[in-house]
Order: C-alpha cells, then sequence, then structure tokens
C-alpha cells in the first residue's frame, strides 16, 4: 500500500432514494491503508455512503473515486461485508457454497463455472480465518461469531484492496466481537477497512480515523469522541454501543432511558 494515496474521495456528494434526501455536501478522503470508522445516528446516512463507495447508487450531485476512478472501474477491487442480521440464514446452503459466491465477480450464479483456482482461493480465506473445519457446514448451524467470519471470507475471496464492513459485530457477543476486530486489525495490514459501527470499543481501539455522518460529514479525524462532538453528530449525549450493550460513556441525558 502507498502511504498518502487516496483509496476512496467523496467530493460535494450528495444522494438519496427517491425524492428523499439521504446524504448531503459530503467531501471525505480516505487514504491507502487507514481503518475508518464511520459513526452516526440511524437513519443518517453511513450505510448510503457505503453504497456510494460500491456504486450501487449514483450521487446526485458530486464524484465519488475509488483509487482516482468511478466506483464500477474498480468494483473488483472492493471487498463487502453487509450486516449479517440481513441475512437468510436457513437456506440451505454450506459455508462453502457462500464463500465460493464471492468468486461470482458478477457472473450469473445459474450458469457459472468455478475453476480449480476459485477452489483454492476460497480454501485460503477459509484456513485464514480458522473457519475450514466449518466448510461443508450448513450456515443455519453456525454461531454469530462463525458466520460473521463466513461474511467476511466471501468479501475476501475477492481478493480485494479495500473492505467495506455494516456494522460487522452488531449482535454478537464481547468475545466475538474482540475476535472479530483482531481479524481485521491483522487484515488492514494488507487492506484498506472501511466500516460503519455504533461499537465504542471499536472507535477506541481499532479505527485509526473516524467520520461522523448525519445526512452531512460533521468530523473526520482522530478517533477522539468528545461530548461536544456527539452532541454535534446525534444531537444530545447518547449511549453508543459497546459490545452489543448500551455503554455510557458520554455522560449523563434526562431524556435517555
Amino acid at each position: 500500500m502507498t502511504a498518502g494515496k487516496m483509496a476512496v474521495e467523496l467530493e460535494n456528494v450528495s444522494a438519496g432514494y427517491g425524492s428523499i434526501t439521504a446524504v448531503q455536501g459530503v467531501n471525505l478522503a480516505i487514504e491507502e491503508g487507514s481503518f475508518t470508522g464511520i459513526i452516526g445516528p440511524n437513519g443518517g446516512g453511513k450505510s448510503t455512503i457505503l453504497k456510494l463507495m460500491l456504486g450501487l447508487i449514483q450521487p446526485w450531485q458530486g464524484k465519488v473515486r475509488i483509487f482516482g476512478r468511478e466506483p464500477h472501474y474498480f468494483r473488483h477491487l472492493i471487498g463487502y461485508v453487509p450486516q449479517a442480521a440481513s441475512s437468510n440464514r436457513q437456506f440451505p446452503i454450506s459455508v462453502r457454497q457462500v464463500v465460493l459466491q464471492g468468486r461470482l465477480a458478477g457472473s450469473t450464479p445459474f450458469f457459472h463455472r468455478y475453476h480449480k483456482w476459485d477452489h483454492q482461493i476460497v480454501e485460503r480465506c477459509l484456513t485464514r480465518l480458522d473457519i475450514l473445519d466449518l466448510a461443508n457446514r450448513q450456515i443455519g448451524q453456525l454461531s454469530g461469531g462463525q458466520w460473521q467470519r463466513v461474511l467476511i471470507a466471501r468479501a475476501l475471496v475477492v481478493q480485494p484492496r479495500i473492505l467495506l464492513l455494516d456494522e460487522p459485530t452488531s449482535g454478537l457477543d464481547a468475545s466475538s466481537s474482540s475476535l472479530v476486530y483482531e481479524l481485521l486489525q491483522e487484515l488492514n495490514q494488507e487492506l484498506s477497512i472501511v466500516m460503519v459501527t455504533h461499537d465504542t470499543i471499536a472507535i477506541s481501539s481499532c479505527v485509526k480515523d473516524i467520520a461522523c455522518i448525519n445526512y452531512t460529514l460533521h468530523y473526520h479525524g482522530e478517533p477522539d469522541i468528545s461530548p461536544e462532538l456527539v452532541m454535534q453528530v446525534y444531537g444530545c449525549p447518547v449511549d453508543l454501543i459497546a459490545h452489543g450493550v448500551p455503554h455510557r460513556v458520554l455522560g449523563q441525558h434526562g431524556g435517555m432511558q
């Protein structure tokens, strides 16, 4: 990775859905090799930012660049890990089959033929994430932490240079969350990482910088969460989430339960 080279750039970006504006006037530059945490209230536009980086939605105005070009040029260099809760784990499919899907690269799954090297890459990723022994297990039989590793493995078989994650530890217990963060810190030696999170443990121990999003970008810089910053982003002191449970780190607020 080249120090100082920009992996992601958003320049005066506004976007939304239908007639609803989700983000407006966002300027954000993320260096290659960074581990960036995106925080902000629910509905504040965090997931929209990830979709813009992926090229899944187009900005109404402004420019989005991945390594200096529009996202579709380098979509193959981006690994994406969605929220685990959004997945249907009752589908009769094995861990290996889920991870292999990452090798489709836009192909129609019904007509795609996997090659020998596809299986070799999958094998390496399963081994690296310590889930090779689960390869033939039906996904509904996995714990939350195991399933999260499967989703990360599926993103890694793309062989990306950027890894985007949407709430990767949502619903996990403290032990599973810690294992996920240890893995992400290891991967950050090779990849740029952008992670939407509410977990203060991740913000304080993992990320190198934070971007605070609520309709627009309120702050991007060192991961130093002050009461003043949270008041600006959330509108009041709040309980962020630490390992899946409310964890008050920012003072009292009479209206909060």
